[in-house]
């Protein structure tokens, strides 16, 4: 067991923790210009949200001093998605950040034309959709990542040692159906071209031309 091992294994919250203190910090260096505040990360299964920015969530009291800080956080159940995917959840939701600090942020949970600019020229998209072709600005936003943006450029030089470690839940494991479907091949008649699909080695016969319909591979 290597050293990366034996602290994922031994410490699962601190590995995380610091895995993904650590991704914000480096999207806050490659595309915010270390311009954002300290905010808290958490995890929550908030409805079927991939994330969530919150404002002064968190308060810290000590005798007279009461200071408050905002919230980022992530859905842990949807942590096996593609890792540049969850990465740029992280990225949307430093962009509220962003917004909360140097914009104007309009309603709550409303994604307007100036964060929309935002998230462009950190290369990300938004889209209602998730979609090239959705609409940029309004109620529960989605987005895509830009090819060859600003965010694809700086994940592909992430080190993969602060790459999220620990995954929510049991892997995605083949449907039934899926599995069954794999198994089929195609048939094509050489005399009229029609096809037919089945079990390998079944024993075919064209009614049309009276030919043998020889097997493909699909």
């Amino acid at each position: 067991m290597d050293d990366d091992e034996d602290l994922a294994l031994c410490y699962p919250t601190e590995h995380q923790y610091c895995c993904y203190r650590m991704a914000f910090d480096y999207f806050n260096e490659r595309l915010f210009d270390n311009d954002l505040p300290g905010v808290m990360l958490s995890f929550s299964r908030k409805a079927k949200t991939k994330g969530f920015f919150a404002k002064d969530r968190w308060s810290y009291e000590n005798d007279s001093l009461i200071s408050t800080i905002n919230e980022i956080s992530i859905n842990p159940d949807l942590l096996r998605r593609p890792m540049n995917e969850i990465m740029s959840t992280l990225v949307h939701e430093m962009t509220h950040l962003w917004q909360q600090e140097y914009g104007k942020p309009s309603r709550s949970t409303y994604h307007n034309r100036e964060f929309a600019d935002k998230m462009e020229a950190v290369g990300l998209f938004t889209s209602d959709t998730g979609q090239p072709g959705g609409k940029r600005v309004g109620q529960s936003i989605s987005h895509y990542i830009v090819e060859g943006g600003a965010f694809d450029r700086a994940f592909a030089e992430m080190p993969e040692t602060i790459m999220f470690p620990w995954m929510s839940g049991e892997a995605e494991k083949p449907t039934q159906a899926k599995a069954k479907n794999e198994s089929k091949v195609k048939y094509t008649c050489p005399g009229c071209n029609q096809n037919a699909w089945g079990k390998p080695g079944l024993k075919l016969g064209c009614h049309a031309c009276k030919e043998k319909p020889t097997m493909c591979s699909r």
